[in-house]
């Protein structure tokens, strides 16, 4: 197995070498994403504008995420020496470098880091962006997001100035990160931002109080979060995972509720259809810039009676 014996002090370090934001500009982002507002159609559908906030909190844990050959992007670095081993990586390597950086104006993380976007895994967010234009569609008053990712929804929510988001992760290691994004959002906005972190498996959604379900869960390994589980088949992921969680979500969410789920079609068929019908409305979700190539649809049921 491969490791990265990297300290924690060293992968801030190094995502700081990719991505070295400014407080500065966090701030300038979050008071352009709450002047945008409810007139977030209006903006440009490749606008970047949030994503600094979300990197600058939580992007030296995104760097953890494993994709192709069961890696991260701390794990590919240290063993790079092995993966030039492989003649594709080789060659994006020497592309990276020698043409994409011959003014040698990117730092050599930032270079490793395009080839690993287009080897291993690009480990893409969400725009709060995106978030902003569904909640302003669905006009809710409480969010629950049970797989609250990288932060993305709780920025957009803040932004709109929502009511309430309640955002469940498994990911310990976003605790502390999360606590200062929930922080700082608390001094921009009004919104109650709440954060559980548990398995959302074992929550009792009965307990919570939410008129809007909105995220976009683990796919069948195409990228691996730290601390989730691992599933030996696609089928075994239905069952332990895919069923029961959409379940417990749908069961506990208000009456004329919306559940939206942004999911790939495989999912979609093999257990949302066949737990809840048809969606009543579904549409691409909106990609920026060049992302992963399988197919990502945002689908829409309103709960008009208990299950």
């Amino acid at each position: 197995m491969l490791n990265d014996n990297y300290t924690d002090l060293e992968k801030k370090n190094i995502s700081k070498s990719i991505k070295n934001i400014s407080l500065e500009t966090v701030n300038r982002e979050m008071e352009k994403l709450i002047k945008i507002g409810n007139n977030v159609e209006s903006v440009s559908s490749r606008s970047l504008i949030g994503n600094n906030i979300v990197d600058y909190f939580t992007f030296t844990e995104r760097l953890e995420t494993k994709g192709k050959y069961d890696i991260n992007f701390y794990e590919f670095i240290v063993n790079l020496d092995e993966f030039k081993k492989k003649k594709f990586i080789q060659t994006m390597l020497t592309y990276y470098k020698d043409v994409k950086n011959k003014n040698n104006t990117k730092s050599e993380y930032t270079v490793l880091k395009e080839v690993y976007n287009i080897c291993i895994s690009a480990i893409n967010i969400i725009r709060p962006l995106v978030y902003m234009e569904i909640y302003k569609k669905y006009k809710p008053k409480c969010v629950l997001d049970f797989c609250a990712g990288w932060g993305g929804a709780a920025v957009a929510a803040a932004a709109l100035h929502l009511d309430k988001y309640i955002g469940i992760e498994i990911n310990h290691s976003l605790k502390q990160p999360y606590e200062k994004l929930v922080t700082y959002l608390g001094e921009k906005s009004p919104t109650t931002i709440e954060m559980i972190f548990k398995d959302a498996l074992i929550i009792d959604y009965n307990n919570l109080v939410y008129d809007f379900v909105f995220t976009s869960p683990p796919y069948y390994f195409i990228q691996k979060y730290k601390n989730n589980p691992k599933y030996a088949s696609k089928k075994e992921m239905d069952e332990q995972f895919y069923v029961p969680i959409f379940t417990k979500t749908y069961n506990g969410l208000q009456i004329g509720g919306h559940y939206i789920i942004n999911v790939c079609k495989e999912v979609y068929d093999n257990v949302l259809v066949k737990l809840f019908g048809e969606a009543l409305i579904s549409y691409p979700y909106k990609k920026s810039k060049r992302q992963n190539d399988y197919n990502e649809i945002v689908y829409v049921w309103i709960k008009d009676k208990a299950k």
